[in-house]
């Protein structure tokens, strides 16, 4: 099985409060630097479920990128098809407390910097790849020639925030599988969505066709899965560490699923445990993602 991930690869300055959160003061708390980006999170997920993967990424020419892609790299990606770019950022910063994000900023002035050009170089492995994955941290020019060289091929879209879902809707339609929160849903169906039904109906309002997958994550709520049928599964009870790089394990579980032709409940529920294990520690994903850790869960 072979993919390739077309989006951002950066680096997450994370800030964690230990107590309540207090405007204007220096709140007590840990800070950590790792390797994030939805593109990136996905790529280094699925290279541990066994597929073998290519990224195409632009980042920051500085020597802080050189984490995100060491440790793609380190999990088996490709990571052959990033380039560095001087002037441009691939940064997250968030502030967390009581395990949400309160606040946060990205710069991904550098995954906007990938231009149609330099998906071209790459063409050939894009159109001989099994999945192709788009995240909307780029241009819409460039996202609309992912689509283009990926052709018939099984296209995933993850419109990775509510500010960046829209540059995805040129493409929705070509779209086998779109991963999303419910925020950008509502986004995308111009309807609010508070509850399970809620995110169901706005996934079958969002499903491109009955053969294509949607699914929508509604934090503590669970997550829908609809494809032939509606399903609906319940989060996992365990604490949170950290929330970032859940709803990138369920979308690299997802691709997965369709790569293999998994049983779509056994997919959501693997997908739910894949999420579960991310959010147990820090860091934008689990090293010890495998099928057999998630079986072994299940």
């Amino acid at each position: 099985m072979t993919a390739v991930v077309v989006g951002g690869a950066n680096v997450d300055v994370i800030a964690a409060s230990t107590g309540p959160l207090l405007h204007g003061v220096s709140n007590p708390g840990r800070i950590r630097i790792s390797a994030g980006g939805a593109g990136r999170n996905v790529a280094e997920n699925l290279a541990r479920l066994g597929v073998s993967t290519r990224l195409i990424a632009a980042v920051d020419a500085r020597p802080m990128s050189d984490l995100a892609i060491e440790q793609a790299a380190r999990a088996g990606v490709d990571v052959s098809g990033i380039i560095r770019v001087s002037g441009r950022g691939n940064y997250y910063t968030a502030i967390q407390s009581g395990g949400a994000v309160e606040w946060a900023v990205a710069d991904m002035s550098a995954a906007e910097s990938l231009t149609r050009d330099n998906l071209d170089v790459h063409a050939s492995a894009i159109r001989a790849a099994d999945a192709v994955i788009i995240d909307a941290n780029l241009a819409p020019a460039t996202i609309q020639r992912a689509a283009e060289l990926a052709g018939g091929r099984r296209l995933c879209l993850l419109p990775v925030s509510s500010a960046k879902a829209p540059r995805i809707r040129a493409v929705l339609s070509k779209a086998s599988l779109i991963v999303l929160s419910a925020g950008e849903a509502e986004v995308l169906t111009g309807a609010r969505i508070d509850t399970p039904k809620d995110a169901l109906g706005a996934a079958r309002t969002i499903q491109p066709s009955p053969a294509s997958t949607v699914i929508i994550t509604v934090g503590a709520q669970g997550l829908g899965w609809v494809a032939g049928e509606a399903l609906w599964i319940e989060p996992i009870a365990a604490p949170v560490v950290d929330p970032s790089g859940a709803g990138d394990a369920v979308a690299a579980v997802a691709v997965f699923a369709l790569l293999t032709g998994m049983d779509p409940h056994q997919a959501a529920r693997l997908a739910m445990i894949a999420a579960s294990m991310t959010l147990s520690l820090e860091g934008a994903t689990h090293p010890g993602l495998s099928l057999d850790a998630l079986h072994a869960r299940a």
